[in-house]
């Protein structure tokens, strides 16, 4: 569901497993929304264990799409994925920096990027985040797109959805980028925001789920030496509202999308 906000329902166990693997299909919904031809290269950064990917490349297997992580870990997963679903012919994967792109200028006609930048700004700040626009805008095409998913903080609508702002910016010490700054950055580095849209998921975390969630996080976090906070102390700070209210999970999420100026 696009633009009209559903009632967000607390997922139950049976459901959770699935929920946190596809987000109630919330990536193909995504994808649906994006801009691209038959045979276009694409660049998916900050590309994870490459599922966003691979919505692309099932919409259109004709796709070339490389999928690149900064985690030799992660890359090695994402390819183990990208082969069970016989998609290897579409999708390739590399290590690599998204603030520090190997490509030649004008090599991609899309480049996407589902919540990563979220990441990189946990784990390189502001900055990461300009260079890694900075980057896409090197190596797209002229007219080329940049499509990207976030959660800016600003535009939560629910209690749930604060709340996830408010707790993972507060475990991991970098409070989340309003949408104002993305739009910035974009013009900085040559691009012309066309579209925004909204997606929301009708679905949010119960305590149990969410501390799990936020556990993960911060171990992640510590991975890329992040300075994090203890999960108990999130939790004391925490726990009593998520708990009555619920926390959100990319309940409601905003899709950009950008053109490279010629």
């Amino acid at each position: 569901m696009n633009g009209l906000a559903p009632e967000e329902n607390f997922l139950s166990d049976a459901e959770y497993p699935d929920y946190i693997l596809g987000l109630g299909g919330l990536r193909s919904r995504v994808v649906g929304a994006i801009p691209f031809e038959p045979r276009m290269r694409v660049l998916d950064g900050a590309a994870g264990s490459a599922q966003f990917a691979i919505e692309l490349a099932k919409r259109d297997p004709t796709l070339k799409i490389v999928a690149i992580d900064v985690s030799e870990r992660t890359v090695r997963s994402a390819e183990r994925r990208i082969r069970e679903k016989w998609l290897d012919s579409s999708v390739t994967t590399l290590t690599m920096d998204s603030t520090h792109l190997d490509f030649q200028p004008s090599t991609f006609g899309l480049a996407t990027n589902f919540m990563g930048l979220d990441d990189i700004h946990t784990t390189r700040g502001p900055q990461g985040v300009r260079q890694s626009i900075q980057e896409i805008a090197r190596v797209l095409k002229p007219r080329g797109f940049f499509c990207f998913t976030i959660i800016p903080p600003e535009e939560a609508e629910t209690h749930a959805q604060r709340l996830e702002c408010e707790a993972y910016s507060y475990a991991c010490g970098a409070t989340w980028l309003p949408a104002i700054k993305y739009q910035e950055y974009l013009r900085g580095a040559g691009f012309t925001l066309l579209k925004k849209e909204t997606f929301y998921t009708g679905k949010k975390l119960n305590a149990e789920q969410a501390m799990q969630q936020l556990g993960e996080a911060i171990e992640k976090a510590k991975m890329h030496n992040v300075e994090t906070i203890p999960l108990d102390e999130v939790w004391k700070r925490f726990g009593a509202e998520i708990t009555k209210n619920g926390l959100g999970h990319c309940s409601r999420s905003t899709l950009m999308i950008a053109r490279k100026n010629a």
